[in-house]
């Protein structure tokens, strides 16, 4: 007896529980305020002598295994990169190093605005001159002074991150309304003018944003051909019928991308399931084995399964997140899990949270406050680092690059992965007061796990 004691006290030193098949690693995160190196390690507690609900029940199928992960990441935008670059070189690094480091929040599938975003420092894109159409004065200058360094800056921490991108309006004068933003509800005046001109000179404006950016050392894996088709918004935006898209990307886009040997994904979307049922008109059609996926943001885990059942080979990327009101609180941080199981759980390769970077007001330039990662001062230098952190520094750490989804059973919501190593990861959340246990079935063992309390935690089992 006094053995079974000695032996128990130090499984508990080691935070490692010891089971007859698979040793269990628990390390987990706090969502009460933001720190930058947020992951602990939790001395957890087997006790197979506790009765643990079925509501608690967790079975893994490790041999049934789902998409390839492509990673966690984050949204880069013009205000965050003014921010980021206001700080000391030493203070970037350091943000930098936290964000997108392997060893660190390890942000490796990433998202970039073609043009202005919402959160650009105000509208632009890169062919100002109007009527332009062979883009004589095409540029990308605007973005050389925050956007790209900023993009850059992170590619030398992690050089295998990924870039997804997306246009959020086209140039102002291929639009009915001759405005980048202030759509205001107008729906012909939001759109793109439906023209066999304007078309061909969009689809050179994206082949000379690839290129632009590849001479720069930035290579756009993938891109959507529009940001949320179905908005009318106050800020950059198209508001893009399904007839639309599949005219420019098939006649036009798809194309010139040929012509000029680009290797960038060209994918449907980025659609919302809010307004209208934009991705399953695209879905529905034959024309979609012509792209190389499908984009969804605020798109319910339901919706997106559907798009196995209409185009079974069709690739899924998650483009954007809730953005929330710039509160950046432990409530909004702990709908994250939900969140991220919505994406992956239906067949997402990766999740893309919105904002990486945002500067003190976590204001828009069109008046409103969205979350980040990060909130940096430009005035005194301070950076904080919000909740939302926490929750992306573990995911990533649970959730990684090569790994794939594997089947499971449970009445949470939580995402199980399975790595190269053959290591089963369960990423879940106890939002309770006190620790609780949940019994993980494997292999038809069963292995009781304590979890701390208010944590989002990382369950790693490893085959002994």
């Amino acid at each position: 007896m006094r053995l079974k004691n000695i032996c128990l006290v130090l499984l508990l030193i080691t935070s490692i529980v010891k089971a007859q098949k698979y040793t269990v690693d628990i390390t987990y995160v706090s969502l009460e305020q933001g720190e930058e190196n947020p992951v602990k390690t939790f001395e957890t507690n087997i006790d197979a002598s506790v009765k643990v609900t079925q509501n608690d029940f967790i079975v893994l199928v490790p041999e049934v295994e789902f998409q390839t992960i492509e990673g966690i990441g984050g949204a880069f935008n013009e205000n965050g990169g003014e921010a980021l670059l206001s700080l000391s070189e030493e203070m970037q690094q350091k943000v930098l190093t936290n964000l997108f480091n392997t060893n660190n929040a390890n942000l490796v599938f990433n998202r970039t605005p073609i043009g202005a975003s919402d959160f650009s420092l105000d509208a632009y894109s890169y062919s100002m001159v109007a009527e332009d159409y062979k883009m004589k004065h095409f540029s990308i200058k605007r973005d050389e002074k925050y956007l790209l360094p900023y993009i850059k800056k992170a590619l030398k921490v992690n050089p295998t991150m990924l870039l997804q991108a997306s246009p959020w309006s086209p140039p102002a004068w291929m639009k009915y309304s001759n405005a980048i933003d202030k759509n205001n509800k107008d729906l012909k005046g939001s759109r793109l003018r439906a023209t066999p001109e304007i078309y061909k000179a969009y689809a050179s404006y994206f082949v000379k944003y690839i290129e632009a950016y590849k001479k720069q050392g930035v290579n756009i894996d993938r891109f959507c051909i529009q940001n949320e088709p179905d908005t009318y918004a106050p800020f950059p935006g198209c508001n893009m019928t399904m007839e639309q898209m599949e005219d420019l990307s098939l006649n036009y886009v798809i194309p010139a991308f040929k012509k000029n040997k680009l290797n960038t994904g060209i994918w449907a979307g980025t659609f919302r399931t809010i307004n209208r049922g934009d991705h399953y008109k695209i879905l529905n059609s034959k024309t979609i084995e012509n792209f190389d996926g499908i984009g969804f943001q605020y798109a319910g885990e339901a919706f997106i399964r559907e798009v196995s059942l209409l185009a079974p080979n069709m690739k899924i990327m998650s483009t954007e997140t809730k953005c929330f009101n710039g509160d950046n609180s432990t409530e909004q941080a702990k709908q994250r899990m939900a969140e991220i199981a919505n994406y992956i759980n239906a067949g997402s390769s990766n999740y893309c949270y919105w904002n990486i970077i945002l500067n003190e007001t976590s204001t828009s330039a069109w008046g409103w406050k969205q979350n980040s990662l990060v909130v940096i001062n430009r005035e005194n230098g301070n950076v904080i680092y919000t909740p939302d952190y926490n929750a992306m520094y573990l995911a990533s750490k649970s959730i990684q690059k090569n790994d794939h989804r594997i089947a499971h059973i449970s009445k949470h919501a939580i995402v199980t992965t399975k790595n190269s190593s053959n290591q089963i990861k369960v990423l879940i959340q106890n939002d309770e007061p006190k620790t609780k246990f949940v019994k993980l079935i494997i292999d038809e063992e069963e292995i009781n796990i304590e979890l701390p309390n208010n944590a989002l935690c990382n369950l790693t089992l490893t085959l002994n």
